[in-house]
């Protein structure tokens, strides 16, 4: 149980101090000692009571591995079952460079200010107000803000995510159970009308009737008021038991998943190798909402016992997640094709009890998991409002916001009910810039007193132009799908005329000059 403890305390330094940019006196007693220079603050005080390498490793892994999980094979086929998993290694290996980059940052920060651990919005705030350019210590409080923006609409957007994976999830297995029910009831009925003894009149027993069609928007509202009941449990600790109920059930859900994709991979030859670029920023926001782990890499890393060792294990459990992804996401791919859906539990046959069982146990750990991510925006939003209040009014006013941001998510998720539109939309918001584009532009500002190599520039510049690119995109894209599906379709059509024209413009240009190329048509397929 103490682990469990632990694991629910890590979310607790994502929570920034809004005033402590101004806080250099108490760290006066470390100012006159200077030998305490090299030494981080916090390499002294978790000495005894910080988390261990292993600790550090699962709770990577359980940072990463959510409902992102189960939307990757959907990720692939919007790239194309070569394309795709090449890019998700390639983006994997992006992402776990930017938490390199926080991480070293927030190390030279901390060095140079002598200050106590900092969380991502303290590392940016810090890297600004202590620029060599003026611009940017006028800013710093801006950048403070902004990253705790992006936090709190990145956890909201989980919720919101979390609202349509539980309701698509349970409505197929209410569906389901009536289903195999209305089966039993024919195979009854045909057996008593075909016995030697007709029966004289129909028994109303053995007449099916039609199952449920209720909106998936009741599931939703359905689950609201429950949902609402679990974040007024303020102390994360108190949830230690259902966290690791909820862990364990997720992972025998993905044991079975795998069991079941790895059966049968169909005919190879009916899936693209890539698809209409048009749909490579739907794969973008997918993919960058399944790295979802870089808010917790600098809570891990400050609260471990040896934080030396933090980047091996980050490492390493990037390492495993980036290898599950891709295996999970092109067997998956591989095994329903073009029939996939945005979460891979949505696919599964109603015929075996198994199956059901998946979206069962995987529901209940995104249950669990919805406190957890609230967590977070609750503790940016709520103290700011209650420092305005009398001290009377405080607590109910928090259960008040607490239902209030509850019936946000729920709202977003209403107007929104298709479940891999929320996970693209919410990865290219606000995934994408926390971790594609905030890293590289904070190293850049926190070595800018220094001359910058010019390999380092361009890799930073090139990382966060993408980031802001597959932003731009990503957003577009899935509000124009959102809003006009008609539209996007349309465009990504024009797209793929368009290089269609000119693979076939070149190919004739090199039959007028005498050459004698060849192009085989899997390699030019755009769609």
């Amino acid at each position: 149980m103490p682990s469990q403890q632990l694991d629910m305390e890590v979310m607790t330094p994502l929570i920034e101090n809004p005033g402590g940019g101004g806080q250099e006196e108490e760290n006066s007693e470390e100012d006159q000692d200077p030998e305490l220079l090299p030494v981080r603050h916090y390499e002294l005080g978790n000495s005894h009571q910080g988390i261990t390498f292993t600790q550090a490793l699962i709770h990577l892994l359980k940072g990463n591995i959510g409902t992102g999980l189960l939307g990757l094979p959907l990720a692939v086929r919007n790239a194309g079952v070569i394309v795709g998993p090449l890019c998700l290694v390639l983006m994997g290996v992006v992402c776990v460079h930017c938490m390199h980059i926080l991480v070293h940052c927030s190390h030279h920060l901390c060095e140079r200010l002598k200050r106590p651990p900092l969380g991502y919005s303290d590392t940016v705030a810090f890297s600004m107000e202590h620029s060599s350019y003026q611009c940017f210590r006028k800013s710093a409080r801006f950048g403070r803000h902004l990253v705790n923006f992006f936090l709190v609409l990145t956890q909201l957007g989980f919720c919101s995510a979390y609202f349509v994976f539980l309701a698509e999830n349970i409505k197929q297995v209410v569906e389901g159970y009536q289903g195999v029910n209305i089966t039993l009831a024919d195979e009854s009925l045909s057996f008593a009308n075909t016995s030697m003894v007709p029966a004289p009149v129909p028994l109303p027993t053995m007449v099916p009737s039609e199952p449920w069609a209720l909106d998936l928007r009741l599931y939703m509202l359905f689950f609201l008021p429950f949902l609402i009941l679990l974040v007024f449990m303020k102390d994360l600790k108190n949830m230690a038991v259902l966290s690791l109920l909820a862990n364990v059930c997720m992972a025998v859900s993905v044991i079975i998943i795998f069991q079941y994709i790895t059966t049968d991979f169909g005919d190879l030859q009916r899936l693209p190798l890539t698809s209409p670029l048009g749909k490579f920023p739907f794969f973008f926001g997918t993919a960058i909402f399944a790295f979802e782990g870089i808010g917790v890499v600098l809570p891990l890393e400050n609260q471990m016992k040896e934080p030396k060792r933090f980047p091996t294990a980050l490492n390493i459990g990037m390492g495993i997640t980036i290898v599950l992804y891709v295996v999970l996401a092109t067997l998956g791919y591989l095994h329903f094709g073009d029939d996939i859906k945005g979460s891979i539990t949505l696919n599964l046959p109603h015929n075996a009890w198994t199956n059901q069982m998946v979206k069962i146990l995987y529901s209940f750990g995104v249950f669990v998991s919805f406190a957890i991510q609230f967590f977070v925006p609750a503790e940016i939003m709520i103290p700011p409002v209650q420092a305005r209040l009398r001290k009377s009014w405080r607590a109910p006013c928090e259960m008040i916001l607490r239902g209030l941001l509850v019936c946000l998510t729920f709202s977003f998720a209403v107007l929104i009910p298709r479940l891999d539109l929320v996970i693209s939309l919410v990865g290219a918001v606000s995934s994408s810039a926390l971790a594609l584009v905030f890293p590289p532009l904070v190293e850049l500002i926190t070595f800018s007193d220094r001359p910058l190599k010019p390999a380092m520039l361009v890799k930073d510049l090139v990382i966060a132009v993408v980031g802001f690119i597959g932003f731009l995109a990503g957003t577009y894209v899935t509000l124009a799908e959102i809003v006009s599906p008609e539209v996007i379709r349309e465009a990504a059509q024009n797209l793929t005329v368009a290089a269609d024209t000119t693979v076939a413009g070149a190919l004739g240009m090199s039959e007028e000059l005498g050459g004698n190329w060849t192009t085989p048509t899997a390699a030019v397929t755009l769609g």
